[in-house]
């Protein structure tokens, strides 16, 4: 199965060892960690936000979930917008504290309103989830508009994404390229992803398999599933490069790793059939079980779960080695 367009969170990270505002002093002679308190202390709200993102990171520092997140909402209460989308991505997660959409939507409506992309864009996804609000598509795509203004890399993949699903706009994969092509020019990873989709399947541009693979190995190597998996499928079949199965079931072992179902399936499947890997009933039932957990909805969920009864039955039809039964152990044991 080829994955196709997706949408994805954009978690503001990599604050860790830079200095705050202007207030900063020089932190080449002091420990940047001992310096971030400090100014946090003194209610610097940037600073609170750089030691909240160490702490859970346990970048410098003991990682510390739970106070990571404390500091980052009292970055939030300050007024650093940062800081508000990062509590509520940590809400989102469960990282630190009780889980709740509720509260992570409160935050990226607040950290929005205060003119924060991430926090817009985090929005728009809980309106297409159903996160802490009703499904909204419509609402969506306005807040990925918004953030997508204020930043390429927060959300114009998704607004992108939007267009090219067709979901609470006109389907319009021209402008959807266009919006991948400003968002992947800034370095985002998912939209060179998602170009690289509508130039595999010649979607508002003509089809460039090449291409396409240019944009979905460095998606790869930033650790994109879908990428790792795509990029697989197109070696495997020989398209815009020359077939190597061998190099394609290696990419799906990446994709599988990261949580990418259907490359799971793939992996299994050979193992199961000794195509291009050593014969493993019991590699591949694993593997094939991790497809149906990863995504039990998935387009080869139904035959993973007949893979997996026809490996099961091929290991318990199995001879069973009776080498030891008849060792001279048990012998003297049938004399007595």
């Amino acid at each position: 199965m080829i994955r196709g367009i997706a949408l994805s969170f954009n978690l503001l990270a990599g604050f860790a060892g830079l200095v705050g505002p202007a207030q900063a002093q020089d932190v080449a002679q002091i420990d940047p960690v001992i310096e971030l308190q400090t100014l946090c202390e003194d209610k610097d709200g940037s600073a609170c936000t750089r030691l909240g993102d160490r702490l859970l990171e346990g970048n410098g520092i003991a990682r510390d979930d739970a106070r990571g997140v404390s500091i980052l909402g009292k970055a939030c209460q300050l007024g650093d917008m940062q800081g508000c989308t990062m509590t509520g991505f940590a809400y989102g997660k469960g990282q630190g504290v009780a889980k709740s959409t509720d509260i992570a939507r409160a935050y990226y409506a607040f950290a929005c309103q205060g003119g924060e992309a991430t926090g817009c864009s985090n929005l728009g996804l809980a309106y297409i989830n159903g996160d802490g609000v009703p499904k909204d598509d419509a609402r969506a795509a306005a807040l990925f508009q918004q953030a997508c203004m204020n930043s390429p890399t927060a959300g114009c993949a998704n607004l992108g994404a939007s267009y090219s699903l067709g979901r609470g706009v006109r389907r319009d994969h021209h402008r959807a390229a266009r919006l991948f092509r400003q968002a992947c020019d800034a370095d985002d990873q998912h939209a060179c992803y998602n170009l690289g989709v509508l130039y595999r399947d010649g979607l508002g541009m003509r089809r460039n398999y090449e291409r396409a693979l240019a944009l979905f190995e460095p998606s790869c190597e930033a650790k994109d599933p879908s990428a790792c998996g795509n990029l697989a499928n197109m070696i495997d079949d020989g398209r815009g490069t020359p077939k190597d199965h061998q190099r394609a079931l290696a990419l799906h072992d990446v994709a599988c790793t990261l949580g990418e179902a259907e490359s799971c399936f793939t992996l299994g499947r050979a193992y199961q059939t000794g195509n291009g890997r050593e014969r493993d009933d019991g590699r591949a039932i694993a593997l094939l079980e991790r497809s149906l957990a990863l995504d039990p909805q998935t387009p080869s969920a139904g035959h993973a779960a007949k893979a997996i009864a026809i490996a099961k039955a091929a290991i318990a039809d199995r001879p069973v080695n009776t080498a030891k039964e008849d060792g001279p152990a048990n012998r003297e044991a049938h004399e007595e």
